[in-house]
Order: C-alpha cells, then structure tokens, then sequence
C-alpha cells in the first residue's frame, strides 16, 4: 500500500494495546482500560471516532474508570480526534497535557536506512529473566519507575510466550561496556512495526544505543513483512533523533491527565446523607 498522510495517520489512530488480563471496554467508538497500577499511567482512555457530544463522551468514560475505583485517567489524543471538540472539553475540566510526541513513520520498502550503529555496541532480544531485568533497568532510569516486583517480571515472562496468531511483538536491549544501556519495544500489526518504549540509560547517552535498538527492530519486523515503521516521539527527547535517522513527521498526538470527578448521583447521595 502507499503510506502517505492520510494512511499514516489512520495506523497511528488505530494503534492501541491492553495487557491480557485487564479490564477494558473496547468499542468502535473508544477504549477505556485499567492496567495494573505499577504502569506509570494506569487508567487510560483513547477515542478512535465518535459524532457525539464530548461532554456525553467523557461522562460515559469516566463512569466506567469510576466503576473500576480509578480516580484518575490519562486520555489520548490526536489532531485528527472525534469528536473535535473532545480536548476543549477536558481542558474545561480542569485536564492538564503531561505529553506531545510527535507522529513519525518511515517506509521500510526500501530496506532499513544503516543508522551508523557503533561496533561496540551489542543488541540482544529479551528472551529470559535476565535479559528482561536488563530491560526493566534501562526502562526504569529512562521513564522513571521502581524495581520491577515479582509480579512485573512474572508479567513479562509470560509476554514472551506469544500464542499461535498473535502478532508478533518483542523487546531488545542493547549493552555498551557490557552495561544495559539502550531499550526498546516492537510489535508487528499487519504491514506495521509499531516501535514502543524506546529509551537510553542517562549515564551510557550518546554511545549510539538508541540508535542500536532502533535499528535492530526494524530489522526483524522488515524480515516478517513490515512495510512501514510506526511511533510516537516525544517532542522534547526522541522526535529530534528520529527525525535524523529519516522519520517524517505527520501529526501530533497529546496525553492529557485528568482526576474523575464523582457520579452526579453520588454527589446528591452524599448530600442527603450529611443534611
């Protein structure tokens, strides 16, 4: 198929993913999924399309959060979003943007650029416990986050274990110095390397890394068919360095953060009880 604008944006609209075991309502219209409380945005929403009133919108989402015991929820949104004024409405209530990346692609039909990876630098997939730690290393320093607990590595043990028509999907970790210094995630949908999590050790920055990992992935998912390299580069940080490697920029997607507001219902409930 022919990547342009229009069919760029359509497969970053459509990409969206839930761990297997977590709450979710998943409809034409949106995704609202709860994810273990160890991911640093937990409880979150995405609208594919939708022609109705965003207030109607947002109440029916966050009513199902609230079910769940959520009090907060991180909505994402694009340029191409519907309904249009979804963003305005959560900004009106009171929503506050904790991210931009960038959307960048890069047709793979003519192979994988050479990314001038540094010789010293070694990429391995994730396969085991201790490649997958090694990843929780680079992933924490990088993003934030604690030591991994026995159930984060359990879960991601199990990831390894890919069921027959799965799509394909992996981590790599590449070393400098035989330290982890570089992380990053893939997953094949269709004609598309959706490419995740991708992040550097602070004290191994500049040792081409990051390069390394992203090199490596659109290596294996061009050998299973990938046609196109898909993700979602935060503007301050990884949009630069994509951009050089020869990602094209085609929209922007935002993350917004937003406390759940009580149910109307309860509200006039917990006034009758204190009158």
């Amino acid at each position: 198929m022919t990547w342009d604008a229009d069919a760029v944006l359509a497969a970053s609209n459509e990409w969206a993913w839930v761990p297997d075991g977590a709450p979710r309502v998943w409809t034409e219209e949106y995704l609202v999924a709860a994810l273990p409380t160890y991911f640093i945005t937990p409880t979150q929403a995405r609208v594919f399309a939708s022609d109705r009133d965003p207030a109607e919108l947002v109440d029916e989402v966050h009513a199902q959060a609230a079910d769940w015991g959520r009090q907060h929820i991180w909505w994402t949104l694009s340029d191409t979003t519907r309904p249009t004024g979804l963003e305005t409405e959560l900004l009106r209530r009171g929503a506050r943007v904790t991210e931009r990346a960038d959307v960048l692609a890069l047709p793979l039909d003519g192979g994988v650029p050479d990314l001038a990876v540094p010789a010293d630098v070694e990429v391995r997939r994730v396969v085991d416990e201790p490649t997958l730690l090694d990843a929780f290393t680079v992933s924490n320093d990088a993003f934030g986050g604690e030591k991994p607990t026995r159930e984060q590595i359990d879960a991601g043990l199990a990831s390894l274990e890919q069921p027959e028509g799965a799509q394909p999907s992996g981590r790599v970790v590449a070393y400098v110095d035989g330290r982890p210094a570089g992380v990053g995630g893939y997953t094949l949908a269709g004609p598309v390397c959706r490419l995740w999590g991708g992040g550097t050790h602070s004290d191994l920055r500049g040792r081409g890394a990051y390069r390394a990992v992203l090199a490596e992935r659109l290596s294996i998912t061009a050998a299973l068919g990938a046609t196109l390299g898909l993700t979602h580069g935060v503007v301050e940080t990884s949009s630069p360095i994509l951009r050089r490697a020869g990602f094209t920029r085609y929209g922007e997607e935002r993350e917004l953060a937003l406390d759940i507001a009580p149910p109307a219902h309860a509200d006039r409930a917990s006034a009758g009880r204190s009158a």
